[in-house]
Parts: structure tokens; C-alpha cells; sequence
């Protein structure tokens, strides 16, 4: 049947988006990782005129185009792949996971920096600083999640196709 054979891309072409997408999230993953040394730096009482500028410089400037990146590099591999977006449970979750990042680094944790930067010259409330290393650990998580996801491929498949 024509209608139930999967679009498939070149070898080339599925290596090319393979590679941005592993090279997204990787970059991702790592840019998560220094806003929440920031963020315990800054919990921490260190110079928050320094850390809480820097926290929201790497996170607007790399975090969420690295997010939306790894976002619609998998879903374009789960369209254009066997793997498919919901026939196996690992891609189902980790579409969920990578979609949740997205949106909560887009509009809790980039605000959160933005703040932070903002009142880094006075006094930065202890709990706004708490919050941001609970968030930034929180999305660090999501993320190895996802990692772990992506290598074990738990739960098998949602559909039979």
C-alpha cells in the first residue's frame, strides 16, 4: 500500500539532520549545565552582578535557540524516519519532554534570568535565587532523561506498523 509507507530521506540528508540534532541537544545539555553552575554560584552569594548577567546572556543567546533547535530537528526526524513520532514509546516521551523544555525555557526560565540580570546591582532575594537553581536543575534532568531515552529505547513500541 502507497499510503502506509513511511517518507524516508537519503541516507545523506538523514545523516545531516541526525547530526544537527545530536549536536543540538548535546549543546543544549551543556548550556543547561552552565546556567545551573550560575545559578549555585549565585545562590551561593558570589558576585551577582557578574553571575546572574551571564546566566541570562548564555541562556537567551544559546539556551532557547539551542531548545528549538533539538525540538524541530526531532520532529523532523520522527516524521521523515521509520522511528516515526508516536510508534515507539522512548520518541513519544521525549517529544514530550523536549516540547515541555522548549516552551518552559521560553517563557520560566528565560524570564527568571531576565529578572535576576535586572536586580543583580541591588539585592537578589534568596528564594528568587533558589528558584533558578530549582528550575535549571529541573530542565538539566528533563535533559539526561531525554539522553538516557534516546540510548536504553525503553517501553518498546505504541503501535504495531
Amino acid at each position: 500500500m502507497a499510503g502506509t509507507q513511511t517518507r524516508r530521506l537519503a541516507p545523506r540528508w538523514r545523516k545531516l539532520l541526525l547530526t544537527t540534532h545530536v549536536g543540538a541537544s548535546v549543546g543544549l545539555l551543556g548550556t543547561d549545565a552552565t546556567v545551573l553552575l550560575l545559578a549555585v554560584t549565585g545562590a551561593r552569594g558570589r558576585d551577582p552582578g557578574a553571575v546572574y548577567p551571564a546566566a541570562q546572556l548564555i541562556g537567551s543567546l544559546l539556551l532557547v535557540p539551542a531548545a528549538l533547535l533539538s525540538l524541530v530537528t526531532g520532529v523532523l526526524l520522527g516524521l521523515l524516519t521509520p522511528w516515526g513520532l508516536f510508534r515507539h514509546w522512548w520518541v513519544a516521551a521525549k517529544l514530550v519532554l523536549t516540547t515541555a523544555g522548549a516552551v518552559l525555557s521560553l517563557v520560566v526560565l528565560t524570564p527568571a534570568l531576565t529578572g535576576l540580570a535586572d536586580a543583580a546591582g541591588g539585592a537578589v532575594p534568596f528564594a528568587q535565587r533558589l528558584e533558578l537553581v530549582r528550575d535549571s536543575g529541573a530542565a538539566s534532568l528533563v535533559l539526561v532523561t531525554t539522553l538516557v531515552l534516546s540510548v536504553y529505547k525503553p517501553f518498546g513500541r505504541l503501535t504495531s506498523r
